[in-house]
C-alpha cells in the first residue's frame, strides 16, 4: 500500500527530518525512491511512503511509536494513494 502523510510538526522541520530518517529503514527507502518527503513550511512536511508493508503500517499505531515522535510530531493526516487510470477513449 502507498500512503501520503501531512506531518504537523511540533519542533522544527530539521529535527523531524533527522528523526524520520533515523527510524527503521527510512534512509534506505529514501535512497531507493520508496519514501519521498519535503518541507511545506517550518511546521509542516509531506511524506509519500510507497509500497509500504502491513507491519510498517501497524507500527505507526503503537505506543512505542507515539513515544518516539512525541517531541517532534503534533499529528499526521494520512491518505491512501491509488493508481489513477486514464479514461478509455
Amino acid at each position: 500500500m502507498s500512503i501520503a502523510a501531512v506531518v504537523h510538526i511540533k519542533s522544527d522541520y530539521e529535527s523531524w527530518e533527522k528523526l524520520m530518517l533515523s527510524h527503521n529503514d527510512n534512509q534506505k527507502r529514501v535512497d531507493a525512491g520508496k519514501v519521498l518527503y519535503g518541507k511545506v513550511n517550518d511546521k509542516t512536511a509531506i511524506l509519500l511512503n510507497l509500497d509500504m508493508d502491513e507491519a510498517d503500517m501497524a507500527a505507526a499505531g503503537t505506543e512505542e511509536f507515539a513515544e518516539l515522535i512525541k517531541n517532534d510530531v503534533e499529528s499526521h493526516d494520512f491518505y491512501v494513494l491509488n493508481k489513477m487510470e486514464l479514461p478509455s477513449k
